[in-house]
């Protein structure tokens, strides 16, 4: 009711605005036009965005550099052009009823563009009025160079403060995303997406087990790159307050290309390249008497044997075995955009393919075919991604006062993959558990051959639709008003299927079916209004009102079949079949006012109070408020400011602002389980017991957050600087708290009591270092580090989690582990001994087990505005990873450090206090995994203009690609960054048994016409 309540009086509000008598009567209305070019060369700038300042009114001009806005009110108005790289330009028009004014411009090169236009809650602001930072990244100009193969690529390195983590470097796994640090011990710290203001899932949909391990794919990844213009991140709660409940881990706000006006410009892309696998992947060993048996360096050690001979293979390396074949990679696309000033469109078709570096070995493919089992498409090569888009964006102006938007995407995908990580149906694990000899290779293959592996059918297949619908209206001059309707659909399938008798152990070997069915809604209402007032001279006053409203659906079911007869593969041929179903649903409205004062447009003071309710909150709890407050000063434009020649535009900022995480759908409700009892005739009838318990004060996890920092041009718009402080908080964070066993219910349940606190460091700087005639040299270094810390867990509650801990004074999921205290080869016989390594007794912090330092150089050198070469390098640092796979091979003593003498010491010392020592701990194993990679090289050649006019086309490019080249680190696995776990895992860094990274080498060409 009070949320009703407050709904009702901020439409009272409105209306009163609207009813304003100043304005009661539309005004007369004219057209304003003209050309936009770059100061220096003088050619024209496609893309560029033209504004009356006041208004929501603009163009973007189309690719002759032309804009026209119609519907302009009568009377004198200030017009802005923006572009990003350039600095604005503002001109005076006077527009006549009926009539068409000019105002051209000329932009110069700027590092900072403070009158560049971004995407907020309220709508679209400049950024000059915006207290807080915001990440930008210009996808359009990334994607035609940089090698990129999905949206996790499009994010990595290029904006300060987020961190993209991969899992896995099997084709289509996903990515974990971090802004600033992770707030959370219990909910998810992935942050909030929208797609043309609508908000889209990044869930896995709660998907049934299927045996893959820890991998799964990634929702996000089915944004196509290609379609994106733009990628604004909001990076913490002083910036996310009117996004409410669950943005306070930040949003991602990525905008589609849009149509622009003018004849019909086709664009066409190709791609083809290799996927390659070229990590190299430890030895088995194995050590032996003069008899022949087993004979590991603590036997020696102890006198119990003498090492004859020392064995070493990997199959993985055996060209005639490994089932690494390099893959491949096409893609061809096709864009067109056009139409008039009041309609205009755009729409692109994509068909995409990749094929992983996994192939059937020739010698495995006779025992498939002995078994009758078919060599399908899928099993000679297990991984695969299929994927078709389509987008339709359409725009149009319905009359001289109103437009509507039309954005719709749809995606269908195919994905087959192979097990992995912590899984005995994988490659891996079956080779880094195989044999020592490489004599015998009949017994290279520990848990499965390749027969078996390859025999079994693993897959996704996903069909997706997002599409929204919008539209503005400005009934008044100072008036406007918007709504948005989206929906954000996913329906996936995941299957697993073993045939009968492929020879896997247990159930599975009898023909085992699985199959999933997930149906994820999500429902996005946005609707509301901007009131902007020139109070005086110098004062502007700007009001937002806005309601949202969202909904997630998450239905599905489960089957899965055991005992299949041969030749079959569905359930339904199974002996014995099993089914479950899930349904979950939670809802969100909220309310929010904007208030932003402006002082000679350079001084912006903005305040701002949402207030949410959500299904999920206990129905003891009501609604919760999130207020904001913000300052953005242009001090450059100060009459105190110094001159100096170095120095050009120098904007301060600051923000201060709250927001919140959702329980999770079922946290606060009790809930009620079906079980047998016996009633007194010893008769079996159903009844029911308590399953949670509750609790009805349940609430959102709050963050409040304070950032402080500036931006500044330097060196003539050569330069640009972006620093930021922020310090946020979190309170009211979950955690699950015992029980008393006598209540008869559920051994714990979920409270609001822990708090977490995040602070750090941003800094970005874009500069030109050369600009001539022949040579053109731009480098952009950005970099952050975030300190974390758990305040506290509440009163009398224990730390949380053994190896990876949640403990009040350091870091949330530090690694924790008994301390190897020291080692020595005391008697001089290079081997380390149980009785030469000594372990503490005391659990103690080994180091974060997420990165606390990230940055990226990202450079481009263009030569004779021709030939560009391109290359970005990425740092993690400041965090350890657990190399679990070594340590786990160790256990099954097939490690080097257990039966070569040459190792050195300390990997010897590690092994023996994993193994040997009572208290067994792995801390050895928890490595410094900080890196250096060379993430992307590219070189591209823009066709000259002799071979344009012989193809016919306006312009073309052949760019040259290269991903994941080469890492630096002391991290003695495969890979310091994939993670066992998947992309879900709220903490840690753990290799196991993990596809590492894979090469790609793409051949792209680009045409225009």
């Amino acid at each position: 009711m009070e949320l009703q309540s407050l709904f009702g009086r901020l439409i009272l509000i409105a209306a009163l605005v609207v009813a304003f008598p100043a304005a009661a009567a539309a005004q007369e209305r004219g057209t304003v036009t003209g050309t936009v070019r770059d100061a220096q060369t003088g050619q024209t700038l496609p893309g560029a965005q033209v504004v009356i300042e006041g208004t929501t009114l603009g163009a973007l001009t189309n690719q002759n550099g032309r804009y026209l806005i119609a519907g302009v009110p009568a009377g004198t108005h200030r017009v802005r052009a923006i572009m990003i790289g350039y600095g604005p330009e503002v001109q005076e028009v006077t527009v006549s009823a009926g009539a068409t004014a000019v105002a051209d411009f000329q932009l110069s090169l700027s590092a900072i563009s403070l009158d560049q236009l971004v995407v907020t809650a309220t709508g679209e602001q400049r950024k000059r009025e915006i207290g807080n930072a915001v990440g930008t990244i210009r996808a359009d100009e990334v994607v035609d160079v940089a090698p990129i193969t999905n949206f996790s690529d499009l994010l990595k390195g290029r904006s300060a403060g987020v961190q993209v983590l991969s899992s896995s470097g099997t084709p289509g796994m996903g990515s974990r995303i971090r802004i600033r640090g992770a707030s959370s011990i219990s909910l998810s710290n992935e942050p909030l997406i929208y797609v043309d203001g609508v908000r889209v899932s990044n869930s896995d949909g709660f998907a049934g087990n299927i045996y893959t391990g820890g991998q799964e794919p990634s929702r996000i990844d089915d944004i196509n790159p290609e379609d994106i213009e733009s990628i604004e991140i909001v990076k913490g709660p002083a910036a996310a307050t009117l996004y409410g409940t669950e943005a306070a881990n930040g949003v991602i706000r990525i905008t589609t290309k849009k149509g622009r006006p003018g004849e019909t410009r086709w664009n066409v892309w190709m791609e083809t390249g290799l996927v390659q696998e070229k990590n190299r992947y430890p030895l088995n060993y194995g050590g032996f008497d003069a008899d022949g048996r087993r004979c590991l360096l603590d036997d020696v050690a102890r006198g119990l044997c003498t090492q004859a001979k020392i064995q070493s293979y990997q199959v993985l390396h055996d060209p005639e075995l490994t089932p690494f074949k390099d893959g491949n990679r096409s893609q061809f696309g096709v864009s067109l955009t056009g139409g008039s000033e009041r309609v205009n469109y755009y729409v692109s078709a994509e068909l995409e393919g990749e094929v992983g570096p996994y192939k059937l070995p020739d010698r495995y493919r006779q025992v498939l075919e002995e078994r009758g089992i078919p060599i399908k498409e899928t099993t000679d090569r297990p991984q695969q991604i299929d994927r078709a888009n389509i987008r339709v964006n359409l725009n149009a102006q319905t009359t001289e006062n109103s437009t509507m938007a039309l954005r719709l995407g749809y995606l269908t995908s195919n994905l087959s993959f192979t097990g992995n990580d912590n899984n005995s149906f994988g490659f891996l694990p079956s080779a880094f558990f195989g044999g020592s000899d490489p004599d015998n290779p009949d017994r290279a293959w520990g848990f499965q051959t390749p027969a078996e592996l390859f025999g079994r059918d693993l897959y996704q297949d996903v069909e997706r639709l997002t599409t929204s619908l919008s539209g503005t209206w400005d009934p008044f001059e100072w008036l406007t008003t918007r709504a948005s309707f989206g929906l954000d659909y996913t329906n996936r399938h995941d299957i697993s299927f073993f045939p009968r008798d492929i020879g896997v152990p247990g159930q599975s070997n009898l023909g085992r079916k699985d199959s999933s069915y997930r149906n994820l809604f999500q429902y996005t209402v946005d609707a509301g209004g901007i009131a902007s007032f020139q109070l005086t001279d110098d004062i502007t006053s700007k009001t937002a009102v806005g309601f949202q409203y969202f909904r997630n659906l998450v239905t599905g079911t489960n089957a899965w079949g055991i005992d299949i007869v041969n030749g079959a593969s569905s359930i339904g041929a199974a002996a014995e079949t099993f089914s479950s179903e899930i349904t979950v649903e939670d809802k969100t409205a909220g309310l929010f006012v904007d208030q932003t004062f402006g002082w000679r447009d350079r001084l912006f003071v903005t305040a701002a109070m949402r207030a949410d309710d959500n299904s999920a909150f206990g129905q003891d709890f009501d609604l919760i408020y999130y207020p904001k407050a913000s300052i953005s000063w242009i001090m450059s434009e100060e009459d105190f400011f110094p001159d100096w020649e170095w120095m050009g535009e120098f904007r301060f900022r600051g923000a201060w602002g709250r927001s919140g995480v959702q329980p999770g759908s079922t946290a606060a409700i009790r809930t009620l389980e079906a079980t047998p009892i016996t009633d007194p005739s010893d008769n079996t009838v159903s009844g029911v017991t308590i399953g949670e318990i509750g609790n009805p004060l349940l609430k959102p996890e709050r963050s409040s957050e304070i950032e402080l920092g500036f931006d500044a041009d330097l060196f003539g718009g050569r330069t640009g600087v972006e620093f930021t402080y922020y310090n946020k908080k979190t309170e009211d964070a979950l955690i699950t708290v015992p029980l008393a066993p006598s209540l008869g219910a559920s051994a714990s349940r979920w409270v609001n009591i822990a708090e977490v606190r995040n602070k750090g460091l941003e800094l970005a700087v874009t500069t030109t270092l050369l600009d001539t005639d022949k040579v053109d040299w731009e480098l952009t270094l950005s970099g952050s580090d975030n300190q974390n810390e758990l305040i506290s867990l509440g009163e009398g509650t224990e730390p949380i989690g053994s190896q990876i801990r949640h403990v009040p004074g350091f870091p949330l999921g530090g690694w924790w582990a008994y301390p190897l205290l020291g080692f020595s080869d005391a008697n001089g016989d290079g081997i380390i001994g149980r009785d030469e390594v000594e372990v503490g007794d005391t659990l103690e912090f080994v180091g974060p087990s997420m990165p606390e330092k990230e940055a990226s150089l990202i450079t481009t050198v263009t030569l004779f505005d021709r030939l560009s070469i391109y290359a970005q390098f990425d740092y993690r640092g400041d965090y350890y990873a657990y190399n679990n796979t070594e340590r786990f091979r160790c256990r099954f003593r097939l490690c080097r450090a257990l039966i070569d003498p040459s190792t050195p010491l300390w990997d010897q010392a590690r092994a023996v206090a994993s193994l040997f020592h009572p208290k067994q701990t792995v801390v050895g194993y928890m490595e410094d995994a900080s890196f250096v990679k060379l993430r992307e090289v590219a070189v591209t050649y823009r066709l000259p203009p002799r071979i344009t006019d012989l193809l016919r086309i306006e312009s073309g490019s052949v760019t040259l690609r290269g991903r994941n080249l080469k890492t630096w680190t002391d991290y003695t696995g495969m890979d310091p960054e994939i993670n066992w776990s998947g992309s879900s895992a709220n903490f840690g860094v753990t290799e196991f048994l993990t596809q590492p990274p894979l090469r790609y080498w793409t051949l792209r060409f680009n045409f225009s016409f």
